[in-house]
């Protein structure tokens, strides 16, 4: 049951370092970005998550966006070993996601899903191939709506920060539609990370995923993201029935950033 629940929330925590809200993207989604996460349950290192960003050649506003999350092989309780592909559009000053791969790994066999969003006829595909190659799920969802997918909340919020509102954001996830709330806020504050000496410069935001909740997940979360244009993710909660989960940046490349000092 601990182990479900534990992979479960790895993938939650996508949400964490999470409108028709515009930006500029010069700094959220930058060309060669590397973002490198420690998971931890309580004192218990459970993993590493791993983020990073590719423009797309030829194209001004397409990016590849891919993340790695991986258990940590001490652990015998926990299994999970995922890759996330989003291809993401910056159109009008918003995050368009057109389409997202999942990959997962297990006993050296992968499974899949993919989601295909066919803005022009209001459609999006899914499909999902099980570990044994056949397809188990192939069904269409009709719907004009811009859904952010697993990754591409990731960057939305990001890009949202530093602004005083909520938010409640169509998300597809685990094959499904649903909505998360995020309370975006503009007041400052500072973080702490191991990785860093000083208290870091950041900007606060808290929120409510209403997708299927199992296991007695609460789907509540917090983050702090860093109180410059490159609004880099530092550190993310989720509160879950079997204690608190928490996202700390590691390691970072994203030019000559370095975190604000608070």
């Amino acid at each position: 049951m601990l182990s479900i629940k534990l992979n479960i929330v790895f993938i939650t925590v996508l949400l964490l370092l999470l409108s028709s809200r515009t930006f500029s993207q010069s700094e959220v989604f930058f060309n060669g970005e590397e973002l490198y996460y420690e998971v931890n349950y309580s004192f218990i290192n459970i993993g590493w998550a791993k983020f990073t960003t590719e423009k797309v050649t030829g194209k001004a506003d397409q990016y590849i966006c891919r993340a790695k999350l991986k258990s940590n092989n001490s652990l015998p309780l926990i299994d999970v070993d995922f890759d996330f592909i989003s291809e993401i559009e910056i159109k009008d000053g918003k995050i368009v996601p057109h389409r997202f791969t999942s990959y997962q790994y297990k006993d050296g066999k992968k499974s899949s899903e993919v989601y295909d969003f066919l803005y022009d006829s209001s459609l999006v595909k899914i499909k999902r191939t099980g570990y044994d190659g056949n397809i188990e799920v192939d069904k269409v969802i009709r719907s004009s709506t811009v859904f952010q997918d697993g990754l591409s909340i990731f960057y939305f919020a990001r890009a949202n920060t530093k602004k005083d509102l909520t938010e409640y954001v169509p998300v597809l996830m685990q094959m499904d539609t649903s909505l998360m709330k995020i309370d975006f806020s503009t007041k400052r504050t500072g973080v702490e990370i191991s990785e860093y000496d000083d208290e870091i410069a950041s900007v606060y935001l808290e929120g409510v995923s209403y997708f299927t909740a199992v296991f007695g997940l609460t789907g509540e979360f917090s983050g702090w993201f860093s109180n410059d244009e490159a609004r880099i993710p530092l550190k993310a909660k989720l509160q879950v029935e079997i204690g608190s989960i928490t996202l700390e940046l590691k390691t970072w490349k994203h030019g000559t950033w370095q975190p604000p000092k608070y």
